[in-house]
């Protein structure tokens, strides 16, 4: 019963969104949420039919990791909201992982989540004190919207995906999920993105993006093992600290930068990032199995945000759910 309530309260918060300039709301999200999650559970049910159930997306945690996430002093006036209202540093858990495979050597995007602790203001929705980001090694979704991503999760619960991206229609799709696929020398050496848009203040949008400001660079493995990536990550630390620069790219115009079309790249001439913080990760141990089953354990959710820096558009409006629901199915099947 309690499990039920919750699940309603969250539908109530989402039925109570606000609309923001850009967004388009059509009235079927609530519903696409419940579908989304119902096929996803479908999915992962057929893949971990044994064993423990990993993620639909982002399946293979590759490592987590305590980290600080220092705001800059010298920030636009524009851009002082939220968290980057006050400069200063605070502690963060950042999580990489694989997109779809359990195997390294397997081309794939890559996946960074971060929670920022000690954050001042009420949420719009989880815990007090913490701000979540949401990232993956490409700019933009293979799914323009809701409905797009939903039609891909069918296909795969019903072992058809190559005959959906065939479709013509689907060639955008399959354009995208060949682009975005690869095998770096190591995840803290690439780019990230939110690929998706979010609010700033009260009345600017941006997308957010991360990229390397490391002094060590790793190098390519002459053999692409199961775990390469990990033992690249130890060996970075083993040399030195890893550093990421936290960049905030401003929306100039909805036409060129649509918030409802996630597969839309933001034209980085138009608007190039910013700086806005830097994120460090110290030498640590994360490699050990007690720690990876413990990274497995996270999750993270776009909404777990202050309001300054809202989730924007349809996409994000039915994660909230799916990303909710499905991990405490995860969970309570684990």
């Amino acid at each position: 019963m309690a499990n039920k309530i919750l699940i309603l309260l969250l539908f109530s918060t989402l039925s109570a969104a606000q609309s923001f300039p850009g967004e388009n709301f059509k009235g079927n999200e609530d519903n696409l949420a419940r579908q989304m999650e119902n096929t996803i559970k479908q999915v992962v049910r057929q893949r971990y039919s044994a064993g423990a159930m990993k993620r639909f997306n982002q399946a293979k945690s590759l490592g987590c990791f305590d980290a600080t996430f220092t705001v800059k002093k010298d920030i636009n006036p524009s851009l002082q909201h939220g968290i980057f209202a006050q400069p200063g540093s605070h502690r963060a858990l950042v999580r990489f992982a694989n997109a779809s495979t359990t195997d390294d050597a397997k081309s794939d995007l890559r996946g960074l989540s971060i929670r920022v602790s000690g954050v001042k203001g009420k949420p719009v929705w989880g815990k007090a004190g913490y701000q979540d980001f949401v990232l993956n090694s490409h700019p933009v979704l293979f799914a323009a919207n809701p409905e797009e991503f939903l039609a891909f999760i069918e296909a795969q619960r019903n072992d058809s995906v190559i005959w959906h991206l065939l479709t013509p229609t689907n060639w955008d799709t399959l354009y995208i999920l060949l682009s975005a696929r690869s095998n770096p020398a190591s995840p803290f050496d690439i780019r990230y993105w939110s690929t998706t848009p979010y609010q700033l203040g009260e009345e600017q949008a941006v997308k957010y993006s991360l990229q390397s400001c490391s002094s060590y660079q790793s190098e390519m493995p002459a053999e692409l093992t199961n775990n390469y990536l990990r033992a690249a990550m130890q060996q970075h630390l083993n040399n030195a600290e890893v550093c990421f620069d936290f960049m905030v790219q401003r929306q100039t115009n909805n036409e060129d930068m649509p918030i409802e079309d996630a597969s839309a790249k933001w034209n980085e001439d138009d608007s190039p990032f910013i700086p806005v913080a830097r994120l460090i990760i110290q030498p640590q141990s994360f490699i050990s199995a007690a720690d990876i089953a413990q990274c497995e354990k996270t999750a993270f959710n776009p909404w777990q945000s202050l309001a300054a820096h809202k989730p924007l558009g349809r996409m994000n409006y039915v994660r909230k759910h799916v990303y909710y629901a499905l991990s405490r199915f995860r969970n309570n099947r684990n």
